[in-house]
């Protein structure tokens, strides 16, 4: 007899045993998928609201995750550089992009050489927080809306932005052009560095965030013009709204939202997905987004979408309506 577990056969004993060292390595691989660390790529500097939202969060998630975060500051052209590393990273749900209105919803209207489609490349995994914008000068410049438009209309003005395509600079070129001001713009590589320019009065005006100028507002470095809210701002309450100013058509938020590479499975978007609205429920993130000057958004990924859609095609609107074009 050849006997049932001789070198030819290929029975089921002998698949089992074949078929142990794949599955082994199978599930080494799946440990260090899930061992590996979570990468959070940002494209503004640290100390940045991005930079303070994804470091907010990726401590909060890490534990729930059991994945180490890493956020890894990717700086460059309004935060494309970061972009495009994402879009062409490995889908395995370990890299993720903290994408704001510049890159994902605005920069695709100021040119057609983009290395990234945000629409294509990306999918949604949840919001950090969104924000109303406000409009600072320098001291002296004007006490309100109505005095810088004034003077810009007289007078040609500066105006600093958190990179060229990026919602400050829009807003600002979209301002300009509805208003008839004379302005110039100047792009610098994130709020902290444009904000201390107008502190020092080297640059007039900028729309940032509430969050990142508030420091500054409340030490008097920086007056507060106006907001872009359909109110007034809860860090703000004496400072109108460019509506309650007098220029309507002005509502335009600031959001950062986390996105993955397209082809990441659902399984690990949804993973990631319920660990952030856990985050939300945390006090601790809830302070931490609320003085970065945000408010907390709870949609899911396809709400998401829907809004970043929306709000995609007022930009397009905006970008349009100035013939603003990047150039290379």
């Amino acid at each position: 007899m050849s006997g049932s577990n001789g070198p030819g056969r290929t029975g089921p004993g002998r698949r089992l045993v074949l078929g142990l060292p794949a599955a082994l390595a199978l599930a080494a691989r799946g440990a260090r998928a899930q061992s590996a660390p979570l990468r959070i790529v940002v494209g503004f500097p640290a100390g940045t609201t991005p930079d303070t939202l994804a470091r907010l969060y990726g401590q909060a998630i890490a534990g729930p995750l059991g994945q180490a975060v890493v956020v890894d500051n990717r700086v460059g052209a309004g935060g494309i550089v970061a972009a495009e590393a994402v879009a062409r990273a490995a889908p395995d749900g370990n890299t993720l992009f903290v994408g704001n209105n510049g890159p994902i919803s605005i920069t695709k209207h100021l040119t057609d050489r983009l290395p990234f489609d945000p629409d294509k490349d990306f999918r949604p995994v949840g919001f950090l927080g969104v924000s109303m914008q406000v409009l600072v000068a320098r001291p002296g410049l004007a006490k309100d809306l109505p005095g810088f438009i004034a003077h810009a209309k007289a007078q040609e003005v500066n105006y600093g932005s958190v990179g060229a395509g990026s919602a400050s600079h829009l807003f600002m070129a979209g301002l300009t052009a509805q208003a008839g001001l004379k302005a110039q713009h100047i792009p610098y590589r994130g709020a902290p560095q444009a904000l201390l320019e107008i502190a020092a009065g080297r640059v007039d005006v900028m729309v940032a965030a509430t969050g990142s100028a508030l420091p500054l507002i409340q030490e008097g470095k920086v007056v507060a013009l106006a907001v872009t809210g359909p109110g007034r701002d809860p860090l703000l309450p004496e400072v109108p709204s460019f509506d309650q100013a007098g220029v309507p058509g002005f509502v335009l938020p600031v959001w950062n939202a986390l996105f993955a590479p397209r082809a990441t499975p659902d399984a690990a978007v949804d993973r990631i997905a319920r660990a952030l609205v856990n985050a939300q429920k945390d006090e601790a993130v809830r302070r931490g987004v609320t003085a970065a000057g945000f408010t907390l958004e709870d949609r899911d990924p396809a709400a998401m979408a829907r809004f970043i859609k929306q709000e995609s095609a007022r930009w397009g609107e905006i970008a349009r309506a100035t013939g603003v074009r990047l150039t290379d």
